[in-house]
């Protein structure tokens, strides 16, 4: 119960740092995948601190606010205008172009790390 109300309040606290609803289906940091619904994207300079994804072929299986950008075989990223769109996610975390999935000649703005 204990391991519970300490996840509840650092979800509400993630999600308090920026507008975007961060949860352990999207956004939240990880290590393994454990630590998500459906996938991590372990640490790495594209993805500091690590990033909770849900693997996706369209827009359809990403959560509202996020996308399904070509890389790593289809995953969700929240969509962006600039980079501070993205500071709710850290410090490296920058508003860049990437593939869509559906149709990798179309471009779309996520954050990612920088």
């Amino acid at each position: 119960m204990r391991s519970a109300i300490t996840l509840g309040l650092v979800m509400v606290a993630m999600t308090a740092c920026g507008g975007e609803d961060v949860s352990r289906v999207l956004g939240a940091r990880c290590e393994v995948t454990a630590e998500c619904e459906d996938r991590c994207l372990v640490p790495s300079d594209d993805f500091p601190d690590g990033f909770c994804t849900a693997d996706c072929s369209s827009i359809e299986d990403c959560p509202s606010s996020s996308d399904c950008i070509d890389k790593e075989g289809g995953v969700c990223l929240f969509v962006c205008a600039d980079d501070v769109d993205c500071d709710f996610l850290g410090p490296r975390w920058v508003c860049n172009e990437e593939n869509l999935r559906a149709d990798p000649n179309t471009k779309v703005r996520v954050c990612r790390g920088d």
